[in-house]
């Protein structure tokens, strides 16, 4: 290996052990207070010496996240190359969503408490923030996939443009995980367990896509 391609190796090595520290400080002290110090204190590193590798906190978020969302993804795509038919697979797609959430605790609070628009800003590198819209992309495809093989099968029938409803599927996915998690639902509405709550949750999106659009609604929709 040659000099530039072991400089290259190391560069990268100590960036990716950067983000990892970033990641134990925004879970150890929140994402809105977590500051470069802090993550510079958590890597063992000079404050000078962390900002020669990423240029703001938000990079190391948006870095994160990038990387959080390719593994979310990966998760999904595995569901929709599965045998099961289009409504289990985004049942399948809605619990590894939330499943997901529960077991990384940095996606959970990046995803109930920042403002994403607010992290694309030219403080960040264009690279992150292209890796960033790159791989929500795909995450949007990966789904639209299920959708749009529902409606060929005949299993969901579409009150809007597809891009329309694969996001309100998603913004559903979010809502759940914010709700449950934060245990805002009053008491005395449901007794349930979460998972049960998410269930139906669920069965409530897919029996809505399988019903057919009404002649109003179809009429509405072009």
């Amino acid at each position: 290996m040659g000099t530039i391609q072991r400089k290259e190796r190391e560069r990268d090595q100590r960036r990716r052990a950067i983000l990892a520290s970033a990641r134990s400080a925004f879970v150890k002290y929140g994402i809105a207070t977590t500051t470069m110090e802090r993550i510079a204190q958590e890597a063992e590193l000079a404050k000078g010496t962390l900002y020669l590798y990423f240029r703001s906190r938000e990079e190391l978020l948006m870095g994160l996240l990038a990387d959080d969302l390719a593994a979310l993804t990966a998760s999904i795509t595995t569901v929709s190359e599965s045998p099961l038919a289009p409504p289990e697979k985004l049942a399948s797609a809605f619990r590894t969503f939330y499943t997901y959430s529960q077991e990384n605790q940095f996606f959970y609070q990046v995803m109930t408490q920042t403002n994403i628009g607010l992290l694309l800003q030219p403080n960040c590198e264009t690279s992150i923030i292209t890796e960033f819209i790159s791989v929500n992309e795909r995450l949007i495809s990966v789904v639209e996939g299920i959708v749009s093989e529902g409606v060929a099968a005949g299993y969901f029938f579409l009150h809007g443009p597809i891009r329309t409803v694969v996001a309100e599927i998603i913004i559903a996915m979010k809502g759940s995980v914010m709700i449950l998690r934060n245990n805002l639902i009053p008491p005395g509405w449901v007794t349930e367990p979460e998972q049960v709550i998410l269930h139906d949750i669920v069965q409530l999106i897919i029996r809505g896509l399988g019903r057919s659009p009404s002649p109003t609604e179809a009429n509405a929709s072009i």
